[in-house]
């Protein structure tokens, strides 16, 4: 982008706040040229003074008022269409609502629905000065799209349960630094027993700015003289977890003195050293961390970097759950919403070499973002009239293509299958039309793998007229459309 559109998007926001009604000011403006041509057809020709920095502001003014107004008279849709030509520009409808919460405001641009398939254009952008924004930012698993119905299916035993499903394809179409705004598209479709809801519902309670990712780190911490270690006694209803650990619990009977060692590499205090020390011969590094956090630290991977530069794993880890005062959790008695700090202990080989060679590192990643409520509804023109949907038993390699539903966004199916391997979603589907062959992405889909049923979805690249369809080809078998 070039410094010229991004000082006309800069401006357009600008002048999008101030607001005014043209239709007074093109009468003020009337009336004062009126009363100045009047007064000056009596008054004899004088030499007229030179204008002044004041007036030349104030007419600026006049101007960024007029312009506002007609800045103001395209609108955020237009001007959205207009500036990024998005590939469903032509099929969403405006919406122009938006919800705001921890200074982060989302909103909805445009968007259309059809049955259980969406197209959204939708915007964030951080409202507080902070610039928190990045084109990292994503929403992680908060991004919620209300379902008009979940499915019920039953368990071997009898018991009914709900079960849906529902996915999306995101694309960030353009990140306008300067305002800490970005711009995407979602590609959203769910089950066909699960239609999207009406009014389309959409929202978040959770947004990621960013994260950094460290990869073999050096912990500042030393390698000698700890020998001498405080240990607690530790019993298997204690233990919660761990990786490569023995299925006997009961050698496990002690764990280093939780405590504050030093920091970790990334310098957050959520995550720290706990302590470390030998335990029979083997280094014992014990790592804490506030439990339960959204945002934060991932849990950690550590080893030991050997003089050589090579690396040397842990045997087996284990990790234990305590309150605030650092008092072990017992699975019998507690359960994870008691926990505050977790603890997770890393147990390396026994090293015959002077421990002072070797270098501890720390692997993992550290997400920065907010928690909060987003929730925006958008109110759409009804586009049954865009879908078309038959029944048809085509049976390709095993799968029988049952209910075929055709919209703008591309095709779903409903089927069944033989035999253990399912592969509907990596079949080849193309849309015979009037104008020629079109190829479809694959979308996604689920199946039941006891009733060896399914659904998938394919995604065209741009809006389908759906009236010119003659045909779909899967893996080179064609279906007409009746």
């Amino acid at each position: 982008m070039d410094k010229f559109d991004r000082e006309e998007k800069h401006i357009h926001e600008r002048l999008s706040k101030i607001t005014v009604d043209p239709s007074k000011l093109a009468e003020q403006v009337k009336s004062q040229l009126h009363e100045g041509h009047a007064g000056s057809a009596d008054m004899p020709a004088r030499r007229r003074k030179r204008w002044t920095r004041p007036t030349i502001a104030a007419i600026v003014m006049s101007f960024v008022l007029v312009a506002s107004a007609t800045a103001a008279s395209l609108g955020d849709f237009d001007w959205f269409i207009q500036r990024f030509n998005p590939d469903f520009g032509k099929i969403v409808e405006p919406v122009g609502i938006y919800s705001e919460d921890e200074g982060i405001r989302m909103e909805v641009i445009g968007a259309q629905k059809y049955e259980n398939r969406a197209i959204v254009y939708l915007s964030l952008q951080d409202r507080t000065g902070q610039n928190r924004l990045t084109e990292q930012t994503e929403f992680r698993d908060g991004f919620t799209v209300k379902m008009h119905a979940e499915a019920k299916a039953v368990t071997s035993d009898g018991d009914e349960f709900l079960t849906s499903s529902i996915s999306w394809k995101k694309k960030m179409l353009y990140f306008n630094t300067d305002t800490n705004t970005i711009y995407y598209e979602f590609n959203i479709t769910s089950d066909p027993n699960s239609p999207l809801a009406d009014p389309l519902e959409l929202g978040s309670f959770l947004i990621s700015f960013n994260h950094n990712t460290y990869t073999d780190a050096p912990i500042s911490v030393s390698l000698t003289e700890i020998d001498d270690v405080q240990t607690i006694p530790v019993g298997e209803t204690q233990i919660w977890g761990g990786s490569n650990m023995s299925s006997d619990f009961n050698s496990l009977t002690e764990a280093l003195m939780p405590g504050n060692y030093a920091s970790m590499p990334h310098g957050e205090k959520d995550q720290w050293v706990s302590n470390i020390g030998i335990i029979d011969g083997k280094l014992h590094v014990q790592i804490g961390s506030i439990f339960n956090e959204e945002f934060g630290p991932t849990d950690p991977a550590l080893s030991l970097k050997g003089p050589d530069g090579h690396f040397i794993s842990y045997d087996y880890s284990l990790f234990f759950f305590s309150d605030k005062k650092y008092n072990l959790l017992d699975k019998e008695k507690n359960n994870y919403g008691d926990a505050i700090y977790k603890l997770e202990e890393f147990v390396f080989p026994a090293i015959n070499e002077n421990l002072s060679h070797y270098t501890l590192t720390y692997t993992g990643s550290v997400y920065s973002g907010v928690e909060g409520k987003w929730k925006v509804a958008a109110h759409l023109s009804d586009t049954t009239a865009n879908l078309r949907t038959w029944k048809n038993d085509i049976s390709v390699e095993g799968h029988l293509f049952e209910y075929i539903t055709i919209s703008p966004l591309g095709v779903q199916v409903i089927g069944s299958y033989t035999g253990e391997d399912y592969m509907a979603t990596d079949m080849l589907l193309e849309i015979e039309t009037i104008d020629g062959i079109i190829p479809l992405e694959g979308g996604g889909g689920s199946q039941n793998s006891d009733k060896h049923t399914f659904n998938a979805s394919w995604n065209t690249t741009a809006p389908l007229d759906v009236a010119k369809v003659k045909a779909i080809l899967i893996n080179n078998t064609r279906i007409p459309v009746n």
